[in-house]
C-alpha cells in the first residue's frame, strides 16, 4: 500500500512540475505592441482613493461534517477559514496608487487587451502580455532576451 502511495504521489508532483509558468504558456501569454497610454490626473487619482472601498472587511466561516462508511468505519472533521474582502480587479484601489492604463495589441491580430500596471511604457513598445485566463487579470512580464514583436 505504502507503495502505490508513494507512486501516486510521485506521478502527481512530476505533473505539477511539468506544467509551464503563465509567461511561458503560448495559451495565455502573447507578444502585444502597445497602442495606448493613459495616464491619470492627480484629480481623478484622488477622486479614485475617495471611492476606494476599505479593506478592513473580514469574514469567517465555519463548516463540520460528519459520515460513516461501511464495516462501522467512520470520519468526523471540521473546517475554519477566514478572509478579508481584497478586490485585486478592482481598477479603482490600482488608480489610488498610480497604475497606467494601457491599451495593447497581440501581434498579428486585430484583438484589443486592456492592462492596468505599474510598469512604464511608451506607445509603439513591444510587451508580453497576459491574457485570456480564466481566472488571471491581463499584467505585463519581462521580455526574455530572444523575445521581439518583429
Amino acid at each position: 500500500m505504502k507503495k502505490l502511495l508513494t507512486l501516486m504521489l510521485l506521478t502527481l508532483l512530476a505533473a505539477c512540475q511539468s506544467s509551464p509558468k503563465l509567461e511561458d504558456d503560448p495559451r495565455y501569454a502573447k507578444l502585444a505592441t502597445v497602442i495606448d497610454k493613459h495616464e491619470f490626473t492627480e484629480v481623478e487619482r484622488r477622486q479614485a482613493k475617495a471611492n476606494t472601498p476599505s479593506d478592513s472587511g473580514v469574514s469567517v466561516g465555519i463548516g463540520f461534517g460528519i459520515g460513516s462508511g461501511g464495516l462501522g468505519g467512520g470520519f468526523g472533521g471540521m473546517m475554519m477559514g477566514m478572509g478579508n474582502r481584497d478586490q485585486p480587479r478592482d481598477d479603482q484601489p490600482q488608480v489610488a496608487k498610480g497604475a497606467v492604463h494601457y491599451t495593447v495589441q497581440p501581434v498579428g491580430t486585430q484583438e484589443r487587451i486592456e492592462v492596468m500596471s505599474y510598469e512604464q511604457h511608451k506607445v509603439g513598445d513591444c510587451v508580453k502580455v497576459l491574457a485570456g485566463h480564466p481566472s488571471e487579470y491581463p499584467r505585463f512580464f519581462d521580455l526574455l532576451p530572444n523575445e521581439s514583436c518583429q
